[in-house]
């Protein structure tokens, strides 16, 4: 097969490969969502099988069964709270942000620029929560609802953390025999790289909930729990999650008095230098590394992709990538280079 013809049987192939990937973004997103669910459970059984002696299926049952039973436990002691306390906040931050509105459009030089409606501006500000629905449906699936797919992502999540081992050498035997030692090293590290950037997340997560709930606390603030929940919850996605958590934060310490806000500004501004300068890169030596500025690309491009689905999971989806990039492509080309060039 000459050179020509076989580039563009390979170009032909990249686009139906891109157009199938595409049309299969609601599934396969889903699928890797299981795959972090798993990798979650497998660290955290990673961790116990050196302290209780069970077999892998015992301990990730076990885990799974803790977990929805906790979930259950703080949805009927706080879930009706938690609603109350949301409807609370929001009425909150909507009465608030009328009166800012109504401050800056006194103002003689700004009151000619800005409509009568406050509603007006923060509809055109504020996405609109119908279209965040939609597209977040239309990634995880139309037919079976975001919960539906919730229950999915569970299930696949603890039917490969069960049996790792088995769906790996399944995909070993549709590899040639001579690539199969290559990819499963690949795949291992590309497991290790999944362990590590779940674990880093969740200590931050951790960390970041409770010092912006200490905060608010101290500061005496409403919802100071919720709010630190919410700050933890966000910092799932790195860069935008920090920046989101931080309106409502400021604007219910906006609704006491001015002092109150600018120490719970600079308290949030402290917060997030401490974990994004120091508690992170520490982490980030230990377990891993990811360039910053390819993240937040990534994160663009997915966003742009698949809405709010793409920005959750665009970092983790960049380590995988990265991952497999280094051990089957980088790798072997420097093995293969030899020694510099004089």
């Amino acid at each position: 097969m000459s050179e020509p013809v076989r580039a563009v049987i390979v170009g032909a192939c990249i686009i139906v490969a891109l157009a199938l990937v595409w049309l299969l973004a609601g599934p396969l997103l889903t699928i890797f969502a299981g795959l972090l669910v798993a990798s979650l459970l497998d660290a955290i059984v990673r961790a116990l099988r050196q302290i209780v002696p069970l077999p892998r299926a015992a301990l990730v049952i076990a885990v799974s069964l803790s977990a929805f039973v906790l979930a259950l436990v703080g949805l009927s002691l706080g879930g009706m709270s938690l609603w109350v306390s949301i409807d609370q906040l929001i009425s909150m931050l909507s009465t608030q942000a009328s009166n800012l509105y109504d401050q800056f459009r006194s103002l003689s030089t700004a009151s000619d620029f800005l409509p009568d409606d406050p509603n007006v501006m923060l509809r055109g500000l504020l996405p609109n929560p119908a279209g965040v629905l939609s597209s977040a449906q239309f990634v995880f699936g139309n037919t079976m609802g975001l919960v539906s797919n919730l229950v999915v992502i569970m299930f696949l999540g603890i039917f490969f953390a069960i049996m790792p081992g088995r769906y790996r050498d399944g995909i070993m035997r549709l590899v040639p025999r001579s690539a199969r030692v290559d990819l499963t090293a690949a795949l291992n590290q590309t497991g290790h790289t999944m362990r590590g950037w779940l674990v880093t997340q969740l200590i931050t997560m951790s960390v970041v909930g409770t010092l912006v709930g200490a905060l608010l606390w101290a500061l005496g603030s409403p919802n100071a729990v919720l709010l630190g929940v919410l700050a933890g919850l966000l910092n799932f996605v790195p860069f935008l999650g920090p920046l989101f958590s931080a309106v409502p934060v400021l604007m219910t310490l906006a609704t006491q008095d001015m002092n109150t806000l600018i120490l719970g500004a600079a308290g949030l501004l402290v917060i997030q230098n401490l974990e994004g300068y120091v508690l992170t890169p520490l982490l980030q030596a230990r377990i891993i590394s990811l360039p910053p500025a390819w993240s937040l690309c990534i994160m663009l491009i997915m966003g742009a992709l698949f809405g709010l689905p793409g920005v959750a999971l665009a970092t983790p989806f960049f380590a995988v990538a990265r991952s497999l990039t280094l051990s089957l492509y980088v790798q072997p080309q420097r093995a293969g280079a030899g020694p510099p060039l004089d």
